[in-house]
């Protein structure tokens, strides 16, 4: 019951960084904002936290470059797609690389309920590309980029659950993630964009601060949940933020609600019921 409510607290700080990134213009300033102020979070606890173990360092290197390649498509992506269209894709595809993996290499095992719960969330996903999900199309160009974040999020989210397996202390673990994932993009936003990146810190710090505290918080509560419970089961409960993000879209980007919106919340929903009860 704990790991659901964290999972379930994690998906709405998720769906608000993620809409507060589509909302403004400079995204990449927003990105650039919000890692740094998780690194100066994460340079506070660094004096209290330990060394990982010598094994746990691949699985920390990979989950650091999934995360980078993960923040430089959303920039993307974003640039020409609704919120309430690529959140829900690239979001939909993740459960379904989580659960192949967790099958395949980590041998945890799922009821049939809960493969059945998992499966439906991107089965509500693929209804986004009936008309546009009610709204602007996505180009088809970007269709491959928005598969791209999903197989990122399910990797990490995968090496993230498996780390933590042999290296139980997620705040340790979060911390050098993000002392290794987070610096480049401040420092191109520093080398290529440095007057306008003061300019967005002197206008607009707390939105880079909410943003950031949104991301660090989100992450941190994932991976205490993935510790108590099921990696694949933790990942699909997740995607509860894609109904928070489709509503977010909404009433504060002006985004269109259409028929195959409405269908894939009702999936996305369905599919965690017939998971959890």
């Amino acid at each position: 019951m704990l790991a659901t409510a964290l999972v379930l607290v994690a998906a709405l700080l998720h769906a608000a960084w993620n809409t507060l990134i589509k909302f403004s213009a400079e995204r990449l300033l927003v990105v650039a904002c919000m890692d740094t102020v998780a690194l100066l979070f994460v340079a506070l606890a660094f004096p209290f936290i330990s060394l990982p173990p010598q094994e746990v360092w691949p699985w920390i290197l990979a989950s650091a470059a999934f995360e980078l390649l993960y923040r430089y498509l959303l920039i993307q992506a974003y640039r020409v797609g609704d919120l309430g269209l690529v959140y829900p894709l690239m979001r939909g595809l993740s459960p379904l690389v989580v659960l192949a993996l967790t099958l395949i290499f980590a041998g945890e095992v799922l009821t049939t309920q809960q493969i059945f719960g998992i499966m439906l969330i991107p089965l509500g996903m693929a209804c986004l590309l009936w008309q546009g999900g009610g709204g602007k199309h996505l180009p088809w160009s970007m269709l491959p980029v928005v598969a791209l974040i999903g197989l990122c999020i399910g990797c990490y989210t995968y090496i993230d659950g498996q780390a933590l397996r042999r290296w139980s202390h997620p705040l340790d673990y979060l911390v050098w993630v993000t002392l290794l994932s987070a610096w480049p993009f401040p420092m191109l936003a520093w080398v290529a964009k440095r007057p306008a990146f003061l300019q967005f810190w002197r206008e607009q710090w707390k939105l880079g601060l909410a943003v950031g505290f949104c991301v660090l918080f989100s992450y941190a509560l994932v991976l205490w949940a993935m510790q108590l419970g099921s990696i694949a089961e933790a990942a699909a409960l997740r995607e509860i933020s894609v109904i928070l993000v489709v509503l977010f879209g909404m009433r504060y980007l002006k985004e269109p609600f259409g028929r195959p919106r409405l269908l894939a919340c009702g999936l996305v929903l369905i599919g965690m019921l017939v998971m959890k009860f």
